[in-house]
């Protein structure tokens, strides 16, 4: 998200840099927000208000139960996708300090001295402090002060979409004359083309869709966590798994410490718990200093 200001029209800078300031402006950026904010809460409400009632009348006690646990993740994951934007990766230092420290380099983009593990984002424009990867779905960088924020939006997401799918399937399986079988399991594959030759109609189209769209979201959110936990077990960060960094591993009880903060356990259930980092972004505990700390005590 590139922080380029103007004047509009009317002049009103300020309002000008508000909008940019939470706008995403790259093309994929827009898109992924558009289907995190759009798409998939009306793929959420079609479940409340037309799947789930399949089984369970809306208002209904089971109805009220199951709606309230998903409810509870889908805010989970929305309340943690603006902290992952309102706090960002750099947290308060948004001007890195220009010193040389060791450990420090130079970054010719920012053209200025970068800490360890911090690295420049291309599409940010800005080094960003030990960065993970950039999230299109709301155009910010994961890093230091905000990757606790994005762990437990996906892991929240991944949680919500799990029944959704069961719901779609078992949904689909009504719909589909004789059900979902070997036999016509191209048909979900394929639904266009079982659509175009008549094997479908518009109506058993749509259901496919609807499943095919909530699977889909489940399998991306499942990757997602799977990135972080890979990388948590491994001490690094995406960047630093491409560049075979491995200065950081700490074990994987330390290594969700130094990245999600003291509380790591309670940060899936409220965005709003504190969980406090043990470092400011600027340095960190390497493996060396760890185990010399470790045989000290």
């Amino acid at each position: 998200m590139q922080m380029v200001y103007g004047a509009d029209e009317d002049g009103n800078i300020e309002l000008s840099k508000k909008l940019q300031k939470i706008m995403p402006t790259q093309i994929q950026d827009i898109i992924a927000t558009t289907i995190l904010l759009v798409f998939l809460p009306a793929g959420i409400l079609l479940h409340f208000l037309y799947v789930i009632p399949t089984w369970y009348p809306v208002m209904g006690e089971a109805w009220v139960i199951r709606a309230a646990l998903i409810g509870f993740t889908g805010f989970n994951l929305y309340s943690n996708w603006v902290f992952m934007m309102k706090t960002g990766p750099n947290g308060k230092h948004s001007m890195l300090p220009n010193v040389v420290k060791p450990g420090y380099k130079h970054c010719h983009s920012c053209h200025s001295m970068s800490p360890p593990r911090a690295y420049h984002c291309p599409v940010c424009d800005v080094c960003v402090l030990r960065r993970d990867h950039h999230c299109s779905f709301g155009g910010v960088c994961v890093g230091h002060f905000n990757q606790r924020y994005f762990v437990a939006a996906v892991i929240n997401l991944f949680v919500m979409t799990v029944p959704l799918v069961s719901y779609a399937w078992n949904l689909l399986n009504i719909k589909l004359v004789g059900g979902v079988s070997f036999g016509n399991l191209w048909q979900v594959m394929l639904p266009h083309l079982a659509w175009m030759f008549g094997f479908i109609s518009v109506y058993q189209f749509l259901h496919v869709l609807l499943f095919v769209f909530t699977f889909t979201v489940c399998l991306f959110s499942l990757y997602l966590v799977s990135a972080q936990v890979f990388c948590l077990l491994k001490g690094q960060t995406r960047v630093e798994y491409l560049l075979e960094v491995h200065a950081y591993q700490l074990g994987f009880v330390e290594n969700l410490r130094q990245a999600l903060g003291s509380r790591w356990p309670l940060i899936l259930f409220s965005c709003f718990i504190p969980s406090p980092l043990p470092t400011d972004g600027l340095s960190y505990i390497t493996r060396e200093m760890f185990q010399l700390h470790t045989k000290d005590l």
